[in-house]
């Protein structure tokens, strides 16, 4: 009897440390995503890492048309009801490829670029850029302002110029790195700042489904606005790690 009663003990303990480990995992998993819906607030609610990791991988899989063409639930924007690419030359006589997200009205939700080269699948939002590397799931995003790293499943670093001194995040605990110059003062409003915002991001991501082919119903070109990609090169100023700090490579 006080066998059976000790291995039940056991027994409800791992269930314990399991649930809490779990439960754990899942707060923080919550916290991430709405750093980075507080943080990147121009990305919402289309450009999640995962959406463009999905797209990317069935742009760099086939090619659309060359004349242009829409498609129906294109791969990585659920939220979308189709796209319509097409092909133009910018100023210094580049071809781009921009891709228009459509609503069921054929209105636009949104629109970016799309580029490669031999390393990596490039989608272009704005003053923004995406960097999906053809071997291995990383996705990389630079900004002028602000960067992140992120990797299946969830694991995320942000680079942001919201503080002076490193900030790190270790289970939900916010902390500075050493320095004689920082007051307590500044430190508490640079965490304030660091830290606003809490709403949740994500979405559905149905990558195998589009129901038109990349060389499916053809379009007419459109002309597009100029690309705004920018340098890749800035000052950083401060890093807000939520995992453990890796190279930082763009």
């Amino acid at each position: 009897m006080t066998v059976l009663l000790v291995m039940g003990g056991v027994a409800a303990l791992f269930v314990f440390l399991f649930w809490h480990t779990a439960r754990h995992a899942r707060q923080d998993r919550e916290k991430q995503e709405a750093y980075f819906a507080s943080m990147f607030p121009d990305l919402q609610p289309y450009y999640h890492p995962k959406n463009v990791l999905e797209f990317v991988r069935a742009r760099l899989a086939q090619a659309p048309a060359r004349g242009g063409m829409t498609m129906k639930d294109p791969p990585g924007f659920a939220a979308a009801h189709a796209a319509k690419v097409s092909f133009d030359v910018d100023k210094k006589g580049r071809e781009r490829e921009l891709w228009l997200l459509l609503d069921e009205g054929g209105r636009e939700l949104t629109r970016f670029f799309f580029d490669s080269d031999a390393k990596d699948g490039m989608v272009r939002v704005g003053e923004g850029k995406f960097r999906v590397g053809r071997v291995g799931d990383r996705v990389r995003y630079w900004h002028p302002d602000r960067e992140l790293k992120w990797t299946p499943p969830g694991m995320w670093k942000f680079v942001t110029r919201v503080a002076e001194q490193p900030m790190e995040s270790d289970r939900g605990s916010m902390s500075f790195g050493d320095s004689s110059s920082s007051s307590s003062t500044s430190r508490a409003a640079t965490t304030a700042a660091a830290a606003t915002g809490i709403a949740a991001a994500g979405g559905a991501f149905d990558g195998g489904g589009a129901s038109t082919s990349w060389d499916g119903q053809r379009g007419g070109s459109d002309s597009g606005e100029s690309e705004s990609g920018g340098s890749d090169s800035h000052q950083q100023t401060s890093s807000l790690l939520l995992e453990p700090s890796e190279p930082r490579s763009r």
